[in-house]
């Protein structure tokens, strides 16, 4: 319930509620103030007090005589005004001003953080590219020796091709010379069977013959 504050014959008087201060019979131009009113006002000028002020006579006329309103001592007024604004006002600035230094706080903070964060992670970026890089010269190392192993397996292979290209064209020879000494010599022999040793050594040469064709071209693949 509202409670109203009334000066009167040079004191201040109250708390009082409206029901107390109809009882008193407060008149018109009596100075009241109440929480959250900024100033003292006369009571005719609250809403409040209006109701309880209706059966009192208004004013005199200016032409009648008026007694003098209560000397209102300047010290007393101002112990029971509120809190001046100007108060409210630095109180208002204060809690702007920590807010804002709060913000400014907050902002470094973050700044801070991204900082550190972006830090983090460009280190971890050099790392996976050194390692990438570490990767990539085993893996070319890797292959290097994969190379060298395929031209040596390579080379091993046709050296062994012409061997035994070289080896087939000896026996070529030696057959081609067996079949010769075949031709030459009839004792102890029909005919016959110079015809069979002579059918059997040609069989011989045409198996080495196809022999050295067939690693002659293994030979030209390379």
């Amino acid at each position: 319930m509202q409670k109203f504050y009334i000066y009167k014959d040079n004191t201040q008087q109250g708390p009082f509620s409206i029901n107390e201060l109809k009882e008193l019979k407060i008149t018109r131009d009596v100075m009241v103030w109440f929480e959250g009113a900024e100033n003292w006002k006369k009571a005719h000028e609250i809403e409040e007090l209006k109701e309880i002020l209706k059966n009192t006579p208004p004013p005199l006329q200016a032409n009648s005589p008026i007694t003098p309103p209560p000397f209102v001592d300047a010290q007393k007024e101002t112990l029971a005004k509120p809190k001046p604004k100007k108060k409210k006002i630095v109180l208002i600035v204060s809690i702007v001003a920590s807010v804002i230094l709060l913000c400014g706080i907050g902002v470094f903070i973050y700044i801070s953080q991204q900082a550190e964060i972006a830090k983090l992670l460009q280190e971890q970026n050099a790392k996976i590219q050194e390692q990438e890089a570490i990767e990539a010269a085993r893996q070319a190392e890797k292959n290097t020796q994969e190379s060298i192993a395929r031209e040596e397996a390579r080379a091993a292979e046709l050296s062994s091709l012409k061997a035994q290209h070289d080896e087939a064209i000896t026996k070529l020879r030696a057959a081609n010379l067996k079949l010769q000494e075949i031709e030459k010599f009839q004792l102890l022999r029909t005919a016959s069977e110079k015809q069979q040793q002579e059918q059997k050594a040609l069989e011989v040469i045409r198996s080495w013959e196809n022999e050295v064709e067939r690693l002659k071209n293994e030979i030209d693949k390379y």
